[in-house]
């Protein structure tokens, strides 16, 4: 590393491997690979290596981006696992031949779980012969 600051590609290489390890030191030797320096002098570098205000700057650009992009996954898979869990409710919602229900114990789990997603973790007991609103109602109100 020179005297002065850091150049763009010395502050993104730093800066991505201090996201990916948290290891000062080990983001400096990855920054200057052809560095011949020794342990404390690697340290004292990484020091000032990670107190110039583009790598600060830098490292909370990377982190930002990264939080955002695990909750779009997050929220993605949270988005698909209450579809599947719908799926399970209208199978387990269908007549069989007879005229009864035959799911209502996966409905019930599902339902269950689909609250607990939506931070409803109390028990909610479920009459199944009493229907009050049509089950599209009853689905569209999980979004709430």
């Amino acid at each position: 590393m020179s005297q002065s600051t850091p150049t763009d590609h010395e502050v993104d290489v730093y800066a991505g491997e201090f996201v990916l390890t948290g290891d000062k030191s080990k983001s400096w030797r990855k920054t200057f690979p052809n560095s011949k320096a020794k342990q404390d002098v690697i340290w004292t570098n990484a020091q000032k290596m990670h107190n110039f205000t583009q790598v600060l700057a830098r490292i909370g650009e990377l982190q930002g981006e990264i939080a955002q992009k695990d909750a779009e996954e997050f929220d993605m898979s949270v988005a698909q696992l209450k579809e599947k869990l719908r799926d399970v409710m209208d199978a387990g919602m269908e007549l069989d031949s007879s005229g009864k229900r035959q799911g209502l114990g996966a409905v019930t789990s599902a339902i269950s779980e689909v609250n607990r997603m939506n931070g409803n973790h109390a028990a909610q007991k479920i009459n199944a012969n009493v229907v009050t609103m049509s089950h599209e109602e009853w689905l569209s109100n999980l979004d709430e």
